[in-house]
């Protein structure tokens, strides 16, 4: 009776650790499957949204963060600078970001942040046509990327420098050579180049703590390839399991 009981303890020791073998490999297999999950999951946006329903979000995305910025610097110094001859805008970090990440679309942000600033200051007709217009100049700023690339100016803290610096002069530019067709003064483009100029001292300054941000100042099609190039080892390695 003894050899029996030991026996039937046996069997369903052996029953028992069986199940939990079965049960561990049941859960491994979930875990697996999470892990994929995990892994797959960089990439489900752009599984469920085609290459322009992204771009298009982003760039919505931008545009909703320049409308408030500007807006609230534009009422800020308005009510504590007004006696100054002194701007603080967003409208040019925003441009040079999105230069960065989607080239002309920018001029979008551009004329939107001229947009933004005459409504929130309570500007005149002459002055939506001088900054909505006259904005979009910053774009030729792009010209560098012809001859150092986005890359290059991304790495290096003088190239942002240089290129933020080109914008802010030809949006300045594109201002005044606008409010020429208004009775514009040919020396009001010193009183342009000055008005904004911390506004171009916090973008450059902007721009490069950004250059460290994964994904943040660079081509988003390249971007989004790199990340795929880099998470395919990864992805391959678990389904290998």
């Amino acid at each position: 009776m003894q050899k029996v009981g030991f026996t039937n303890k046996y069997q369903f020791f052996i029953e028992e650790k069986y199940c939990l073998s079965k049960k561990l490999r049941r859960d491994s297999l979930l875990i697996c499957k999470i892990k994929k999950t995990i892994i797959k999951g960089n990439f489900c946006l752009m599984n469920n949204l085609t290459f322009k329903q992204y771009k298009n979000i982003d760039l919505g995305i931008m545009a909703v963060l320049l409308i408030i910025s500007e807006a609230i610097t534009t009422i800020a110094t308005d009510k504590w600078f007004y006696a100054q001859p002194v701007a603080i805008s967003t409208t040019l970090i925003f441009t040079c970001i999105v230069m960065m990440r989607w080239s002309g679309y920018a001029f979008i942000h551009a004329s939107l942040g001229g947009l933004v600033m005459c409504i929130a200051s309570g500007a005149n007709f002459e002055q939506y046509i001088i900054y909505t217009i006259g904005n979009c100049a910053a774009l030729i700023a792009m010209l560098w990327f012809k001859y150092f690339g986005k890359d290059g100016i991304r790495k290096n803290p003088f190239k942002i420098s240089l290129f933020v610096t080109s914008a802010y002069i030809a949006m300045q530019i594109g201002r005044w050579v606008i409010s020429l067709f208004f009775s514009g003064q040919l020396d009001t483009l010193l009183a342009y180049l000055g008005t904004d100029i911390i506004s171009l001292l916090f973008a450059v300054i902007i721009m490069i703590c950004l250059k460290n941000t994964d994904g943040m100042i660079e081509d988003q099609k390249a971007y989004l390839f790199r990340i795929q190039r880099e998470e395919k080892p990864t992805q391959t390695d678990y389904f290998s399991e």
